[in-house]
C-alpha cells in the first residue's frame, strides 16, 4: 500500500444554481469508463469509486441519482467529462483510517448496464479485467459456454482476430467491452476443434474454471 495515492485520480463536480457554486473533489481510486466517439473527451462511466467526507459523498450520491456528469482524471488519464447515466446503481460504506477520529465515506456508482451484467439485446459484455484467463471463464460462465480452462489464451486470440475486444478506460483496473453473443462464440470454438488449434482433455470428470476475488481484479499491480 505504500504510495497508493499516487495510483489515484480525482473526480470533480461542480454544480452552478443562482445562489451558489458546489465545487467537491474527491479521491478517484477505481474508475471504468467508455469513450464516446461525439463529444470528444466524454465517457459514458460504468463504474466509479470514490472516498470522502460526509458532505461529498451525500452530494456525489445524489448527482448520481439525477444522472449529471463529473470530470475525472488520473494515471494515464486525461480530464474527462463521464456521467453514468439513468438508474445508476449506488453504494455507500465506511473507511476507517488509523489515526482518524471519524472514517472517510466510501461510494461506488454502478452504471445500469454493468450491473445488469451480459446484454443480450445488444452483444456487450462489460468486464473489470483483460487477463485471457478472467475474460475466458466470465464469458464461458455468463454465456453458459463449455470449455476448459487450456483454451483461454487461444480464445482471446480470436476475440482479437475478430475485433471483438475494444480496451476501455480504467484506473485502478484494466477493463475491457467484449462484443459478441454465444452462437458467434461457439462457432468459433467449433473451428478451433476442427482446426486442431485446441482439442478436448484426454480424460473425463468435471471442468473447474477458475473464481476471481474482487482484489485479484481490482489490483494496483495488474496496471
Amino acid at each position: 500500500m505504500k504510495n497508493a495515492h499516487f495510483r489515484f485520480g480525482w473526480l470533480t463536480y461542480v454544480k452552478s444554481t443562482e445562489r451558489a457554486v458546489t465545487n467537491i473533489r474527491l479521491r478517484l481510486d477505481r474508475f471504468i469508463g467508455e469513450v464516446l466517439p461525439n463529444p470528444p473527451r466524454q465517457a459514458k462511466a460504468h463504474f466509479t469509486s470514490v472516498l470522502g467526507g460526509d458532505t461529498q459523498i451525500a452530494a456525489v450520491a445524489a448527482a448520481i441519482s439525477m444522472g449529471e456528469c463529473f470530470m475525472v482524471e488520473g494515471p494515464g488519464v486525461e480530464p474527462t467529462r463521464v456521467c453514468l447515466e439513468r438508474n445508476a446503481h449506488c453504494y455507500k460504506g465506511s473507511v476507517q483510517i488509523a489515526g482518524r477520529k471519524r472514517p472517510l465515506r466510501h461510494l461506488i456508482g454502478i452504471s445500469e448496464e454493468f450491473a445488469g451484467g451480459v446484454s443480450s439485446a445488444t452483444d456487450r459484455t462489460l468486464l473489470a479485467d483483460s487477463g485471457a484467463l478472467f475474460v475466458w471463464a466470465s464469458l464461458a460462465e455468463s454465456h453458459g459456454i463449455p470449455g476448459i480452462p487450456e483454451w483461454a489464451e487461444w480464445f482471446l486470440g480470436q476475440l482479437e482476430k475478430h475485433k471483438a475486444l475494444v480496451p476501455l478506460v480504467g484506473i485502478g483496473c484494466n477493463p475491457v467491452l467484449v462484443k459478441g453473443n454465444k452462437e458467434q462464440f461457439l462457432a468459433w470454438l467449433s473451428d478451433g476443434l476442427w482446426g486442431g488449434d485446441i482439442h478436448f482433455p484426454a480424460g473425463s470428470g468435471p471442468v473447474h474454471l477458475p473464481s476471481f476475488e474482487l482484489r485479484q481484479v481490482f489490483s494496483p499491480a495488474a496496471n
